[in-house]
């Protein structure tokens, strides 16, 4: 079991607080060196994906940049570095796992069976039918209406 290191002095010196006379809040050190990696790979992200550089985009890219530094930055410390971090998710996503019975998606019943073809006959009582019924009846009625102008 770990416990988290209640030592102040040990907090300081983790933290960047800005030049000397100004206080631009607590920083890591860490978040200065993972931040802008993240910046450069949502840029390269809007490029690959086409999107194009807007004020709209580059901003939100920044800014989803800047809360995945800091959930990177939180997720990792000394005893666990970001390479360990990066390991275990790829692991994760690359791990086998057993198949589970019952849990595949069952092919919906408008694709287990064919459609009816225009002006063929339906199967389904009249007081049953479907709305394609309705469809096709109006197909018929058109097409028999063009042929016979």
């Amino acid at each position: 079991m770990r416990l988290p290191d209640d030592d102040e002095i040990y907090d300081v010196d983790q933290t960047y607080l800005g030049p000397p006379g100004y206080y631009i809040g607590r920083l890591r050190y860490r978040m200065i060196a993972v931040t802008p990696v993240m910046v450069l790979l949502g840029l390269a992200f809007l490029i690959k994906t086409g999107i194009g550089f807007t004020l709209l985009s580059v901003v939100l890219t920044v800014l989803i940049a800047l809360r995945l530094s800091q959930w990177i930055v939180d997720k990792t410390t000394h005893e666990r570095p970001i390479g360990v971090l990066m390991t275990t998710f790829w692991h994760e996503l690359t791990a086998t796992r057993l198949p589970v019975r019952g849990q595949q998606a069952r092919c919906p019943a408008a694709f287990r069976r064919r459609t009816t073809a225009i002006g063929a006959d339906h199967t389904l009582p009249i007081g049953r039918r479907r709305w394609r019924s309705y469809a096709n009846q109006q197909a018929i009625t058109r097409t028999a209406v063009r042929e016979g102008e």
